[in-house]
């Protein structure tokens, strides 16, 4: 089995961009869950042929835990992303009911993961496990099969889906990350996580690489005039250690998660440093911090919490439903 430093590197976009921009598509959708849940089929639109297929729920649900998680974790970890992938495509059936998108032609999502969470066809799961697809297969669906029924409920409606490969030590919280108060998106311990390979990565920038890379994204940031040690200045941080807004220059302002996204960093959790012509910036976690660290899934699970307790943990004030 391939290790999981490299999954996150084939899932690295979609960790850390994708459900940023699937909360905003998880959104709407006041129906009563029961007149989702009981569907056991998801319609799912393939872009490239513009087709729109019929996918048996289970079917959907192994597709997308093999593109989410790998295989390799532990039962009870592959179990609860079952759980959320279930819930996932629950709430879109839900909100396509009431507000259909027209781009998806009677479908629920599509393969575009800059808008959807990912799923696998046999051919891409078999092109990223190769030899240990049959084993990868079996044992997620033997996870699926168990909670096939169960999606995950705040106060009667399928929850907004979340998760993030490994969690600074912290989850954050909706409202930090997205400017969205969602309860079951708070802050919750995570300090396993830290323990992870992977958890902390350092990456290098000499001052013409900074600026080109920013500018390139940012051209009205102007470094003209200052002193380099001052031309990057992380303005808000969360309890988490999540940067909320960082000041380029004297005066131009962006988001934590823009200057991650725009340096190719892991996180929106860093610290900067600078000398000798260069700056170093050590990143924590991996994703976009907010709900389930999956890594943090499978360490619980390894020390021998069930599902049900994962989901309970990081999603607070939640139940099966």
């Amino acid at each position: 089995m391939k290790n999981h430093i490299q999954f996150m590197a084939v899932f690295a976009v979609f960790l850390i961009l994708v459900p940023c921009i699937a909360f905003f598509n998880n959104q709407g959708g006041q129906a009563p869950a029961n007149a989702a849940a009981d569907s056991d089929t998801v319609k799912f639109l393939f872009t490239e042929e513009d087709r729109v297929e019929e996918i048996p729920m289970e079917d959907y649900m192994i597709g997308a835990v093999l593109s989410q998680m790998p295989a390799d974790f532990e039962v009870e970890a592959l179990k609860a992303q079952a759980v959320l992938a279930h819930t996932y495509a629950v709430r879109r059936g839900l909100n396509e009911a009431e507000n259909p998108t027209e781009e998806l032609k009677g479908a629920v999502m599509s393969d575009d993961t800059s808008l959807y969470l990912g799923y696998f066809t046999e051919e891409q799961a078999k092109e990223l496990y190769g030899d240990d697809y049959e084993t990868a297969y079996e044992k997620i669906s033997a996870a699926v099969k168990e909670v096939s029924d169960d999606i995950l409920e705040y106060d009667g409606e399928p929850i907004t889906v979340a998760f993030h490969a490994i969690s600074g030590g912290k989850t954050e919280s909706a409202l930090n990350a997205w400017g969205e108060d969602i309860p079951y998106l708070t802050v919750c311990d995570s300090s396993w996580d830290t323990e992870i390979s992977g958890y902390e990565t350092k990456t290098e920038f000499t001052t013409d690489e900074l600026s080109a890379r920013l500018t390139a994204q940012f051209p009205d940031a102007d470094f003209d005039g200052i002193s380099q040690e001052s031309w990057i200045t992380p303005e808000e941080t969360t309890d988490s250690g999540t940067v909320l807004s960082v000041k380029i220059g004297e005066s131009f302002y962006i988001t934590g998660q823009q200057f991650a996204n725009a340096l190719s960093l892991p996180s929106p959790c860093f610290e900067i440093e600078y000398a000798e012509d260069k700056f170093v910036i050590t990143t924590k976690g991996y994703g976009h911090l907010v709900g389930m660290s999956q890594y943090g899934a499978n360490y619980l699970a390894r020390e021998g919490k069930t599902f049900e307790e994962i989901l309970s943990h990081y999603f607070p004030g939640t139940e099966l439903s």
